[in-house]
């Protein structure tokens, strides 16, 4: 049977709600969903058809939305960096020593305690990560990114907060999204029958494709792209086969699985394994051993957009979960459906996925992928636009100058008792006249301050005036100014909107900013005296 790859890039985040997280907070899987992918596919066949709803009636539309045994959506896991590769649900028998770091640049050992097992289970600890693939003699661990957004309840017709009736507390509640992040890539799979290929061709043939929910809230933009593949496998094996015993047989769950009971029961008991096998295959595999079962379990549900209800929650094995039977075979032919068909239930929704005899060393070498390497282009400005892009550079330099200047205002206070406030206010005059001119200029205040322009009195109460917080006399502070006026910026600042476009302190701009400091300082000592 053909496979058909799809490719997915999030261009906004996606929220593929799952049961993790508190009332007012909504998780995402680390994953698309098939049963999403299913669901944009069924919107596009209706659109293509021209239909308002499905006809189950169909032989068509069961063959290719309802039926396992004939078109299976796989979910959309992350796709590597280096070779486009589609990952895979990490091994829950993987562990690493407790104290190792893995990283990107040094390899680290795992531990495939499937396969050798030892008594001192203390020194090791799990693997974290979600994802992994085969790399470049390296096994790499991949983890999506998230984006976490916080938004409030509004009235859609007032388009604001607002009570609802009946509701009195209802009004500015606040809720969390944690959703995929924007600009990761994620591939999936949909494996049907010859027959359906030109279909499915035609409704995926459309880039834009919306996945998830709250998509009037900025969620849920992707873009795809596919290919059809005739060979297609869903896994490479990892060690050499000549490394497992013939009687050695490892299942390894690729998503999640819904088993039933003996009773009908959804249940994520492990040993169910055995029997769904021997009933899809007509083997005899047996019971596994405690010791040999490495799971966990997961709850599953979903939303019915026909009901506009939610879908029952009921127990699944996790992905990843590994089971080992001993002295237990499979033939090749059963082995090949297994991959196929997968087992359980919902599989057409990718429930179920399978590996049998995946992961066949009992080490492996493992790093981190190496982080992207971004490029920060400076973005490009019309010529029209450059007198505009200077005024705005420039301002947003003045608004990080008149930061600075509060900051040094803070730390320049003057002593209260040794200067008159006529000597404060002919510096307060001198120095806006100073600023009034076009370009701003020191040499008013540096005359006015001259030894041989101040009278007696007036240069002991300049001398005499000191800093509280450093004791420094006002009298050389403002000379040490006058000299070097970008002295007190201890770093310039500087604003760069593009190549073309850029904000820095020149002469003029640290002359104005010097003299607007000295305002200040005399401003903030006379209002002292005046308390």
């Amino acid at each position: 049977m053909p496979a058909i790859i799809v490719t997915i890039k999030t261009l906004q985040p996606i929220l593929a709600t799952s049961f993790q997280g508190d009332p007012n907070s909504d998780v995402s899987y680390d994953y698309i969903p098939g049963s999403m992918i299913r669901g944009a596919v069924i919107g596009c066949y209706l659109q293509h058809k021209k239909l308002r709803e499905l006809d189950l009636t169909d032989s068509e539309t069961q063959r290719l939305f309802f039926q396992s045994d004939h078109t299976r959506y796989l979910n959309a896991y992350l796709v590597s960096q280096k070779e486009q590769h589609r990952t895979l649900p990490v091994p829950r028998s993987w562990y690493k020593l407790k104290d190792a770091e893995i990283t990107e640049d040094k390899a680290t050992n795992i531990y495939d305690r499937s396969l050798e097992q030892d008594d001192e289970q203390e020194s090791f600890k799990a693997i974290r990560d979600q994802f992994c693939v085969f790399e470049d003699g390296f096994v790499r661990l991949y983890t999506p990114e998230r984006r976490i957004n916080i938004h409030n309840t509004r009235d859609r017709r007032k388009g604001r907060s607002s009570k609802r009736e009946g509701q009195p507390h209802s009004g500015g509640e606040i809720f969390r999204y944690d959703a995929l992040d924007a600009g990761q890539t994620f591939q999936s799979v949909i494996l049907c029958e010859e027959q359906d290929i030109d279909l499915l061709e035609q409704l995926l043939n459309k880039p834009d494709l919306w996945l998830g929910g709250s998509r009037s809230a900025g969620y849920g933009h992707t873009q795809i792209s596919y290919e059809i593949q005739n060979s297609w496998q869903e896994f490479q094996p990892l060690g050499d086969e000549a490394d497992v015993d013939a009687d050695h047989l490892t299942v390894t769950l690729l998503s999640d699985t819904l088993l039933r009971d003996a009773n009908g029961q959804p249940s994520a008991d492990s040993t169910l394994i055995a029997a769904v096998i021997n009933a899809a295959c007509d083997s005899s595999l047996p019971t596994p051993e405690p010791a040999h079962i490495f799971s966990s379990q997961t709850y599953i549900g979903g939303f019915n957009r026909k009901w506009g209800l939610p879908l029952p929650q009921v127990p699944a094995l996790a992905a990843g979960t590994v089971i080992v039977f001993e002295n237990a075979t499979l033939t090749e032919e059963q082995i090949q459906q297994l991959h196929w068909q997968g087992i359980g239930d919902r599989r057409n929704e990718g429930f179920g996925r399978v590996a049998i005899n995946w992961h066949r060393q009992a080490s492996f070498h493992v790093k981190k992928p190496p982080k992207p390497q971004t490029t920060h282009q400076q973005p490009s400005i019309s010529s029209s636009s450059l007198p505009l892009a200077q005024r705005m550079a420039t301002q947003l330099l003045r608004q990080k100058l008149d930061q600075l200047l509060k900051t040094e205002l803070d730390r320049r206070k003057l002593e209260v008792g040794n200067i008159s406030n006529s000597q404060l206010s002919r510096l307060q005059l001198i120095a806006r006249r100073g600023l009034s001119s076009e370009p701003a200029s020191l040499q008013d205040v540096s005359e006015f301050l001259n030894r041989d322009n101040l009278t007696k009195t007036a240069l002991e109460q300049f001398q005499k005036s000191r800093f509280k917080q450093t004791n420094e006399p006002f009298y050389s502070w403002l000379q040490d100014r006058l000299k070097n006026p970008r002295s007190w910026v201890a770093q310039p600042p500087e604003v760069q909107l593009s190549t073309e476009v850029k904000a820095t302190v020149d002469d003029s701009l640290a002359a104005e900013y010097t003299l607007k400091l000295i305002m200040a300082v005399a401003k903030q000592a006379t209002k002292e005296k005046q308390k």
